[in-house]
């Protein structure tokens, strides 16, 4: 989408510390860190909201549940516990 921020970070054509990439994929930290750490995982395919999802996206739902538990217990946050937020 030509004016999707998310998509032209995907894309490359917006600048992030990516922390994970992958096929499906895009995980970087925030710009404007609310907790010590704050990343987003984003799919690299648009999706406008969370009510753009199907039945056909669980897997990548929970992949992105699952990356951000991956990405956590990497930086040690796995043990105190952290949270996780979804926009729409």
């Amino acid at each position: 989408m030509a004016h999707c921020l998310f998509c032209k970070i995907v894309a490359g054509e917006i600048p992030a510390k990516k922390v994970h990439e992958d096929a499906d994929l895009l995980a970087f930290e925030d710009i404007n860190p609310q907790a010590p750490m704050h990343l987003l995982v984003i799919p690299k395919r648009h999706i406008a909201t969370l009510n753009d999802l199907t039945p056909g996206d669980d897997a990548l739902v929970g992949a992105m549940v699952r990356c951000a538990q991956r990405l956590a217990a990497s930086r040690g946050y796995d043990a105190p516990g952290f949270r996780t937020v979804f926009n729409c």
